[in-house]
């Protein structure tokens, strides 16, 4: 490929400054991989699953929004 342009190189192919964190939330048949939106919401990433028919379940999709909840007792 071959680009024709006077902006700089490292302009052009910089790395973005911010670096997604995930995290992964065990649940019954797998691990559900997510990225943390707010406090109590976060998105779906990525679906690890032993049983195949998660995979086609809407409400574990990657993109769709999940609500958490916190359990911070000992």
């Amino acid at each position: 490929m071959i680009l024709y342009t006077t902006v700089p190189l490292e302009e052009i192919f910089k790395e973005s400054t911010k670096k997604t964190e995930y995290i992964q939330i065990p649940y019954s048949r797998g691990i559900i991989e997510v990225e943390l939106i707010s406090a109590s919401r976060a998105k779906i990433v990525r679906l690890i699953s032993r049983d195949l028919n998660d995979y086609l379940l809407p409400q574990l999709q990657p993109g769709t929004e999940i609500g958490l909840k916190w359990d911070l007792e000992p």
